[in-house]
């Protein structure tokens, strides 16, 4: 076990030492990322479409806010399409990729499938509540019974797990699959979790279960045995508190409790590299404040014990004991 242990730890990523080729491979290259409009995704989106001939789907719920982010996209001159979709419906998600398709034909004149796809739908979610009532006025149904939220799981698990489905199906052009692997383009999925889907967050139940699941999906579409012969690279970012437009609403509560947001750059920064990186597969970077950290989410690292461990003692991670709001998508 300890030449595996030794042979994970090996596979971290080095954040702090930038990678040249990432940025060059990126040239000429496909992106999807759904929950494109704002936050993480709209800052992958326009980072990717900073490099030469590159494309990106933006696909979002908000139709206003993905339109508005393909008409400045455009304006400064990059080659992006919005359409709106329901990641939490099948057939929205099915009908996402076959748009993406048609707009890659069309505009290219040639059969271009998509190389890289980014999954950062999500909501926040309500504080579970426990708090007891009277049994006699349940039973006499004097009170109204409410189930609690599970929003941010049907959109976080449910829709990562239909997005990269239909991505492998439909979208990447795995067919070909079994060329030569020398031969065969590079593809990335890169799944958006959090970091309460490593420490959890207390009563955002909901948000919580949906990160660890995320997180779960991730692990469960790895193979150890066969990671250099997999058609596609998997990896994980788990950003902390960043603002955006999903935690506006905390900032200030955050920052009187001291709470240090990370930068959305470096969130962007952190999927660019595994997006860009042909060498990277199976690994989940945290982002803090000062920027990113390979988590060792393995059983070399611990399945990112460590690095936890390591952030905990540095009071890098904190949790905020009071939540106010509901975010958007």
């Amino acid at each position: 076990m300890d030449s595996v242990r030794e042979a994970q730890r090996a596979l971290a990523v080095n954040f702090k030492v930038p990678s040249k080729s990432a940025t060059e491979s990126i040239q000429g290259k496909t992106l999807l990322v759904t929950g494109g409009a704002s936050g993480f995704g709209e800052a992958i989106a326009a980072a990717f479409t900073n490099q030469p001939d590159t494309a990106a789907i933006i696909a979002d719920r908000d139709a206003a806010r993905g339109a508005a982010l393909e008409q400045t996209l455009r304006e400064a001159g990059r080659s992006v399409k919005f359409v709106q979709v329901d990641v939490t419906d099948w057939d929205s998600i099915t009908n996402l990729f076959r748009s993406a398709l048609v707009w890659l034909r069309e505009t290219y004149k040639q059969d271009r499938t998509l190389d890289h796809i980014v999954t950062c739908a999500g909501v926040t979610s309500e504080a579970l509540d426990l708090a007891p009532v009277q049994p006699d006025e349940f039973v006499n149904q004097k009170i109204e019974s409410k189930p609690p939220t599970s929003r941010s799981i049907d959109i976080s698990i449910t829709g990562s797990l239909y997005t990269v489905t239909a991505a492998m199906r439909y979208g990447m052009g795995l067919h070909k699959a079994e060329e030569d692997a020398s031969t065969r383009s590079d593809k990335s999925v890169t799944m958006l979790s959090s970091m309460a889907g490593y420490s959890g967050m207390r009563l955002q139940s909901d948000y919580t279960a949906s990160k660890w699941g995320v997180r779960g999906l991730f692990r469960s579409l790895l193979d150890d045995n066969e990671a250099n012969s997999s058609p596609v690279r998997f990896n994980l970012v788990a950003p902390y508190f960043v603002a955006t437009p999903l935690t506006e609403s905390w900032i200030p509560y955050l920052q009187k409790i001291g709470i240090k947001l990370a930068d959305i750059g470096d969130v962007e920064g952190a999927a660019l590299r595994f997006i860009g990186d042909k060498s990277i597969h199976g690994r989940a970077a945290g982002v803090w404040k000062g920027g990113a950290v390979d988590l060792g989410d393995d059983f070399g690292g611990g399945f990112g014990s460590d690095a936890m461990a390591e952030g905990i003692e540095s009071d890098t991670i904190r949790q905020p004991t009071v939540w106010i709001t509901k975010g958007r998508e």
